[in-house]
């Protein structure tokens, strides 16, 4: 329901150089609180986002083109850097400081996952990323501080059932949950193999054992094809859409719809009519999302006061 200020992936990932590691002449181009910050390290931090972005947008920026992004971008590495100095600064101030123990844990966790997603995942991302481990773990250290020192200054805000019941009923249509029908699907490459599937289908072959042998969905071949609950509000492409809304409860498509995707051969469950979820039913998450909104709001004024209070220089014209 809200939004952090700072620390998304793409403005945490960092490398805090020591002094004995910086090359020679290499200039300050801030000072926060007397703590420098130098062009070496704002442009492995620029490189670092940058490097994010266009591997989100697959894309290469434009030293020319896109200068005005690129501006915005040094902007914004410039204001991280100086709330990451704030923040280690605070957190030592309120003796929050993270154990290594901790920043393995979380790196182990993270190098299971993305070997687990595929095969060597982990160095996939460093080499695509183009930072070391020793990276890695500076940026789960400062997110670590990050979150320790929020939870301190604002992990105390609840809400109460009363706040949460005024927010339910000025807010109805938040919770109400849409009707439509439960749609499952067996996709293949070729009309061939949805004839054959289709022919298995009218011979009484399971549906959900056919998906599991033929589907090419990775997301649903495993459920039997389920995609869910399916109406005129679901992001499916047209054909799709069209005529799994045009099946009846236990209906198969007569014949294979084909997209870009390849041929699919549809079947409708059971109808559902959209209702409107009960407090009880919700009041619970939606304390727990309130009171996340609140303390990122008391954390998020927090921050500005700190930025506000510090004895900041930009050295970058100097």
């Amino acid at each position: 329901m809200s939004k952090k200020l700072i620390l998304t992936l793409a403005f945490i990932l960092m490398l805090i150089i020591t002094g004995c590691n910086l090359p020679k002449n290499d200039p300050d181009i801030a000072s926060v609180n007397g703590v420098k910050i130098t062009r070496s390290q704002f442009d492995q931090q620029y490189n670092l986002i940058k490097n994010d972005f266009e591997s989100k947008q697959d894309a290469v920026l434009d030293e020319t083109k896109d200068q005005d992004l690129i501006d915005r971008i040094k902007s914004a590495t410039f204001d991280e850097l100086v709330m990451q100095r704030l923040i280690r600064q605070d957190a030592q101030k309120n003796s929050i400081s993270i154990d290594s123990a901790e920043v393995d844990a979380i790196l182990n966790n993270f190098k299971q996952s993305k070997n687990g997603a595929e095969v060597d995942g982990y160095q996939k991302f460093l080499s695509g990323m183009k930072m070391s481990e020793k990276d890695l773990q500076t940026q789960i250290e400062i997110s670590q501080l990050y979150d320790k020192l929020r939870d301190k200054v604002a992990g105390g805000i609840t809400i109460s059932d009363a706040a949460a019941e005024k927010y339910y009923k000025d807010n109805p249509s938040l919770f109400e949950e849409p009707g439509g029908i439960q749609i499952y699907h067996i996709l293949v490459d070729t009309e061939q193999k949805a004839a054959e599937v289709m022919a298995k289908l009218k011979q009484g072959n399971d549906f959900a054992a056919l998906a599991k042998e033929y589907s090419i969905d990775p997301g649903s071949k495993d459920q039997g094809g389920d995609l869910g609950l399916v109406n005129d509000n679901t992001n499916f492409v047209p054909e799709f859409k069209k005529a799994a809304l045009a099946l009846q409860s236990g209906q198969l498509s007569p014949q294979a719809i084909k997209t870009d995707y390849g041929y699919h051969i549809i079947k409708a469950g059971n109808m559902k009519t959209a209702t409107l979820l009960s407090f009880e039913q919700v009041k619970e998450q939606l304390k727990l999302e309130l009171a996340n909104e609140q303390q990122d709001q008391t954390f998020q004024i927090y921050l500005e006061q700190l930025m506000n209070n510090a004895d900041i220089e930009d050295l970058r014209s100097k």
